[in-house]
């Protein structure tokens, strides 16, 4: 199991040293032209290298301690999460940009942490509350088809801890990021032995809430318009999505060569963020695409091989939210720029311009190497000890 730990940070780091490259890329001629810039072509790299220290320096730690440590503090952190969740809505603490009220000081987003806290958070309920916790593994209670020991417990409590947070992301307004988290969620509970009668009515429910909410927002309703018909929406609210079709098709089968793409010289807004991913198709070409491709599935895959052959309950469950946060992440933003489904700002895992979403990220990558590390090892006394008391 070291050598998956090994295989992960080896894809982790693959993946973060291409983002740092092609964010130069992507975005040193909006950096020379902008005014907050100053003409730095490097302002933007430089920014993401600081955090990416920040990053790493989590990830690692994360990764040299006992996951179950994320167990003992998994209440205090959620709380913690929906605390900031809280305070970046008060106006005068968190700040707006573009419509939305997302950041705090400097320039942290909570939506990104409170995803690992739902993590760790439903984690948490969904092994304290299953029948025979210990001896007997989360793939093997879905063979045996065995059901949470309590309908409120196993259920409603999970819901409740990622509901809460999925509210007040999507107050901000970030409708991704709350559908995000609750597409981790559903696969958390799906694993962990949730029936899909119980699933199907709360998720229908909030599937019909989201709509409603988009219907009556005319800004995102309008994105949604724009494409079911990009041609005629090109100038307008599809113009992100028109361009980067263009920028793909542009890069062929080889790609234009690094540094080349001319999608992000004037046509292509967001290219350095939530739209990376058609310079990299234009400058890389379909098989640099493929190559990309290929280094997230080696990840996923590593990832679910971790989560089947964890040392309990708990560190399959905080393996599969790793990996499913990653893997949604992705579909998601790879979705959008490739007109799949309609525009909803997502940064590519690794590889886009954010250091919040950066800085979690590899946090998370930490807990699954740590579940990889540990998974042949005794579990910690103290860690026994709580565990049993808490549990009667």
């Amino acid at each position: 199991m070291k050598k998956s730990a090994v295989g992960i940070l080896f894809c982790v780091l693959l993946l973060v040293s291409f983002g740092v490259v092609m964010l130069y890329s992507a975005s040193y001629p909006f950096a020379l032209r902008a005014s907050q810039c100053q003409g730095d072509p490097y302002w933007f790299v430089e920014r993401q290298l600081k955090w990416l220290a920040i990053g790493l320096f989590a990830m690692m730690a994360a990764a040299k301690f006992d996951y179950a440590l994320w167990r003992r503090f998994a209440v205090p952190f959620w709380v913690l999460a929906v605390v900031l969740l809280v305070a970046v809505l008060i106006p005068g603490v968190g700040y707006r940009i573009n419509g939305a009220r997302r950041w705090l000081p400097p320039g942290f987003q909570p939506s990104e942490l409170s995803k690992l806290a739902v993590i760790v958070g439903l984690a948490f309920c969904l092994e304290r509350w299953q029948r025979d916790v210990e001896g007997i593994g989360i793939w093997n209670c879905l063979r045996l088809k065995q059901r949470l020991s309590h309908l409120g417990r196993g259920f409603a409590l999970p819901m409740l801890v990622m509901g809460i947070v999925s509210v007040l992301i999507l107050a901000e307004p970030d409708v991704g990021t709350s559908v995000l988290v609750g597409l981790v969620g559903f696969s958390r509970m799906f694993v962990a032995g949730v029936r899909w009668w119980l699933l199907t009515p709360c998720y229908g429910g909030a599937a019909y809430g989201v709509y409603q909410y988009l219907v009556h927002d005319p800004v995102r309703w309008e994105r949604i318009i724009a494409f079911t018909d990009l041609e005629k929406y090109k100038d307008g609210a599809g113009l992100q999505q028109y361009q980067a079709m263009l920028a793909f098709g542009s890069g062929g089968p080889y790609g234009a060569g690094l540094g080349h793409s001319r999608a992000k010289e004037l046509y292509l807004p967001l290219a350095s963020s939530d739209f990376i991913a058609p310079v990299i198709g234009e400058e890389w070409g379909f098989v640099g695409m493929l190559g990309l491709l290929a280094v997230f599935m080696a990840l996923i895959a590593l990832g679910l091989y971790v989560a089947r052959h964890a040392r309990d309950v708990f560190g399959s469950l905080l393996a599969i939210g790793v990996v499913s946060l990653i893997g949604f992440q992705a579909l998601i933003n790879l979705a959008v720029v490739t007109a799949w489904m309609p525009n909803k700002g997502m940064p590519l895992p690794f590889i886009s311009y954010g250091g919040s979403n950066l800085c979690v990220l590899l946090c998370s990558v930490g807990v699954l190497m740590s579940v990889a590390r540990h998974a042949g090892a005794p579990e910690p006394m103290w860690a026994m000890s709580a565990r049993k008391a808490e549990l009667g």
